[in-house]
């Protein structure tokens, strides 16, 4: 099958090492992998200049921005400079207008060649995807990851806000199909006009051959000064909405019974200077180490050294839509897990079989069960090993490529709904 892949979010370079870019990435070559030819087309294929960019076993296109999109980007922020305005307009026009460029451009380059199936990962003021499989007479799946518009007006500047709304709409009632991420985003599509069934759950995954489970490298602990005494560690970019802001009061609970304990925070993001104060405030800096981002490839040994792989996210104010990335990758490598009982987490783990559940926002709670973990060995390897077991079983970018190839051959062949 001949799928191209469109990533049209200018904020996800396909090479670089954002949960996007991973996922991106992930798919794109489990579809490789199982024998389809994939072209990923985006405005942003490398992780920047100083960026190393991942490896990626399928064709790219990088179509950025025209000399015009870019003049106009750049005189809307100005103008938002002179009269002292703070808004995302500058970045919404860019996306709109770049939307345009792309579907011209992609038509242009498969007109004589189509593609079996368009794939595209559903961005802010997406348009190019739907009006392409238009140009070219071929099905639309679009992969929903957030409740774009929502999203953008929860925690980002405002924009353009009725009309994003109305785009995400249009695009998911236009789509083919629909594979969300998580049980609350079906309901989203659902609720913007998608037929309830063209949309599908697909959960994100994991690279097996990556993160699995594995003999810890001594080489990675003395690098990061983890000492000899266990380490709680947390993949997450440092906002809000990751519950980040529970590690300094953990800590501060679980150090008298656990002295040589190290936090490792792995990401960053606007909370690593108040974390940081905040930690110092408890005494308790020299016990945190903050990697900053690292490159993916090296994530996964950094997490077999984590004793405890938290994922302390917030009671939230609406309904939690994610999927998160790092979960699958703990318990793909055998660690055991303490998370929040929220939305997919609670789906994916099963409280004392393949990790630990507590209520969001109760520290506690969360402290009660990493003791648990961190004084049971027994306890911690038999989480670790069916948490592992779970994960390679189901939630692989394998397994979910497979998916894809299922739901656009029911499109071609007519028996879709």
């Amino acid at each position: 099958m001949k799928i191209l892949y469109l990533c049209a979010d200018p904020g996800i370079p396909v090479l670089g090492d954002k949960g996007a870019s991973v996922h991106v990435r992930g798919l794109a070559a489990a579809l490789s992998r199982a024998g389809h030819a994939v072209v990923v087309a985006a405005p942003q294929i490398d992780a920047g200049p100083w960026g190393d960019a991942a490896p990626l076993a399928a064709r790219t296109l990088g179509l950025g921005p025209s000399p015009a999109v870019v003049s106009v980007h750049q005189a809307l922020k100005r103008f938002n400079a002179v009269v002292g305005a703070r808004n995302s307009v500058p970045n919404a026009v860019r996306r709109i207008l770049l939307n345009e460029e792309l579907r011209a451009e992609l038509a242009r380059r498969f007109a004589d060649a189509p593609p079996d199936i368009v794939y595209e990962r559903a961005s802010l003021y997406g348009t190019a995807g739907v009006q392409l499989a238009r140009d070219l007479g071929t099905p639309l799946i679009v992969e929903l990851n957030a409740p774009l518009a929502a999203e953008q007006s929860a925690y980002r500047a405002p924009g353009l806000g009725e009309l994003a709304e109305h785009a995400e709409r249009w695009l998911l009632s236009e789509a083919d199909a629909v594979l969300a991420v998580s049980g609350p985003l079906r309901e989203h599509a659902v609720s913007l006009g998608a037929a309830p069934a063209r949309v599908h759950v697909m959960p994100n995954g994991v690279d097996p051959a990556l993160f699995q489970p594995g003999l810890r490298d001594p080489d990675v602990r003395k690098r990061w000064g983890l000492g000899d005494g266990p380490v709680l560690g947390v993949v997450s970019g440092l906002r809000p909405w990751h519950g980040v802001d529970a590690l300094p009061p953990l800590l501060e609970q679980l150090a008298p019974r656990h002295p040589d304990l190290r936090v490792v925070v792995v990401g960053d993001g606007p909370l690593r200077a108040p974390l940081a104060r905040d930690f110092a405030a408890r005494g308790l800096e020299r016990a945190v180490v903050f990697t900053g981002w690292l490159a993916h490839g090296e994530v996964a040994a950094l997490i077999r050294h984590f004793d405890v792989a938290l994922a302390p996210y917030r009671e939230p104010e609406q309904a939690f839509y994610f999927s998160p990335l790092k979960l699958f990758e703990y318990m793909a490598c055998g660690v055991p897990v303490v998370g929040a009982a929220v939305g997919q987490i609670a789906e994916v783990v099963r409280d004392g079989e393949t990790g630990l559940l507590y209520a969001p926002g109760d520290t506690e709670a969360l402290a009660l069960a990493c003791d648990r973990v961190l004084t049971d060995s027994a306890l911690s390897e038999r989480l670790g090993a069916a948490a592992a077991a779970a994960i390679h079983g189901r939630y692989t970018w394998d397994h979910n490529a497979a998916r894809v190839a299922k739901v656009a051959r029911a499109l071609l062949d007519g028996t879709a709904p």
